[in-house]
């Protein structure tokens, strides 16, 4: 069950990210360097808020997994019609919040030369948008929460390919787009993805509904006071997305900042598919403490060098783009990518103890650690950007994520024995762990400041051809075709 939740789970992740940069690629062009910039810029604000319902919607998750272990129905259907609660409460937040947003940023002629003066409209839009995509995460959470996450990850494919598609087909009929166009292609893209789990969610028999009396209110509180604990586990996205956008906006300029985005969509986009399979240990966490150390080191083991092959795919992607696509100087968005691969892989390989943390409830270590996390994050970036510019974002996302990794792995306080008894699994995935850290370095390199020629990224590929067919992960999957067929 586990495996295959996390096959679904990191699948759906890989087929998003692919369709994010697909999109956001498309976009650059359809809109704009500039406009897009801006567009990334203020959608960061929307992303903040739905960042903040998601934590709730995880502990949701939680609750119904460790309820469904015994006959605690009226357990689970408080914990559900909460979470409705909450969800309507907060769309009812994020309405009055966007229509003052928008009627700020209407009154604000400076907007006019930038997005236009329907800008306005665009906010509003971004409302629609992100409540959707609240609803999306409510119904997501209960199909979790049945012990179904193959389902709930997989449901959610249709709407970026359909976002995917109508940005491709307004690319390659030559149309014009403007913000508000694109926002709203983005808003039909949610809006499948809330109609299929919507049916799907029913054919499981899986309710939404808010009983009469003082336990709505009851649950309510509690989701609030356990999901908020929980909402400082993404106060790094919360505070490096708009902040930097914000900051790299105002010093540097829009251009910036959508190269700040196509990198960070890499980058985000590795971290996502990794840690979506890795999210089984929310229930490992809380089943079996003892289960939690061994199966980390079976994740780095298996996951060190495809994960770091990801990295190399994603150095040559983001080389295609800024020389081929963008038509610009590589070096820049190369050296910001070297420094933040650094920081993504650090937070990659904690993230299995990161789950089993809230699978453990251990919310108000992660609240205190998260707390420094953000505080180092947005100091070090508030200094750095205006002299560095995307360098400086690098380092402050670097920083807190040596602070963050580091502490997480001492809470967790993993026994010398769980490593001694694997041991010579580990000492393999060390070598050839190096070794594709080596290739990374070179790929980096040669996209930075090689020339056109194709001799070093062939040697590059042939190296990690050569690495793979020992891969722990490459067994395991060829394996499980060979059964199926069989």
């Amino acid at each position: 069950m586990h495996f295959r939740n996390a096959s679904w789970s990191g699948l759906a992740a890989a087929i998003r990210a692919i369709t994010g940069l697909l999109g956001a690629l498309l976009a650059v062009r359809l809109l704009g360097t500039g406009q897009y910039g801006q567009v990334a810029t203020w959608l960061s604000l929307f992303v903040l808020y739905l960042s903040l319902n998601a934590s709730a919607f995880t502990m949701l998750a939680v609750k119904l997994v460790v309820s469904s272990k015994g006959d605690r129905k009226m357990e689970r259907d408080i914990a559900t019609s909460a979470a409705v609660a909450f969800c309507a409460g907060s769309v009812m937040l994020l309405a009055v919040t966007t229509a003052l947003l928008g009627t700020f940023v209407s009154m604000r002629p400076q907007f006019d030369g930038v997005l236009g003066a329907e800008f306005g409209s665009v906010i509003f839009m971004m409302g629609m948008l992100t409540a959707m995509q609240i609803v999306v995460a409510l119904q997501a959470a209960v199909i979790e929460g049945s012990g179904r996450l193959d389902l709930a990850t997989k449901w959610q494919l249709v709407g970026p390919l359909v976002i995917a598609g109508l940005l491709a087909y307004s690319f390659f009929s030559a149309s014009k787009i403007d913000a508000f166009q694109y926002v709203a292609i983005l808003a039909v893209g949610a809006f499948t993805d809330m109609c299929l789990l919507w049916i799907r969610r029913r054919s499981l028999v899986l309710p939404l509904w808010i009983p009469k009396g003082s336990s709505r209110l009851v649950g309510v509180l509690q989701l609030l006071r356990s999901g908020g604990v929980l909402q400082a586990t993404s106060l790094l996205n919360l505070f490096l997305e708009p902040a930097n956008k914000f900051i790299l906006n105002y010093f540097v300029g829009a251009a910036a900042v959508a190269i700040y985005d196509l990198a960070m969509k890499v980058i985000w986009g590795i971290q996502h598919l990794v840690g979506a399979s890795m999210r089984v240990f929310l229930y490992i966490g809380s089943e079996d403490r003892d289960a939690v150390g061994e199966n980390f080191v079976k994740v780095i083991v298996m996951l060190g060098v495809p994960v770091i092959t990801m990295h190399i795919f994603g150095a040559l992607f983001l080389f295609w783009t800024a020389h081929y696509w963008m038509m610009i100087d590589a070096g820049p968005m190369m050296a910001f990518f070297a420094i933040a691969a650094i920081s993504n892989l650090g937070m990659i390989f904690v993230t299995p103890l990161y789950f089993s943390l809230i699978g453990k409830r251990d919310l108000i270590f992660i609240f205190r650690i998260q707390a420094v996390l953000a505080v180092v994050n947005i100091s070090v970036c508030g200094v750095l950007i205006p002299f560095l510019g995307l360098i400086g974002s690098a380092f402050g996302l670097l920083l807190a994520t040596l602070v963050n990794a580091t502490a997480i792995y001492a809470r967790c306080r993993l026994e010398t024995t769980v490593f001694a008894a694997q041991g010579n699994a580990i000492a393999r995935a060390k070598r050839r762990i190096s070794m594709a850290i080596g290739l990374l370095a070179a790929t980096i390199l040669w996209c930075g400041f090689g020339n056109d020629s194709v001799i070093p990224v062939m040697g590059i590929l042939i190296g990690l051809a050569a690495l793979m067919p020992g891969e722990p992960l490459v067994r395991r999957v060829l394996d499980q075709v060979v059964s199926k067929r069989a």
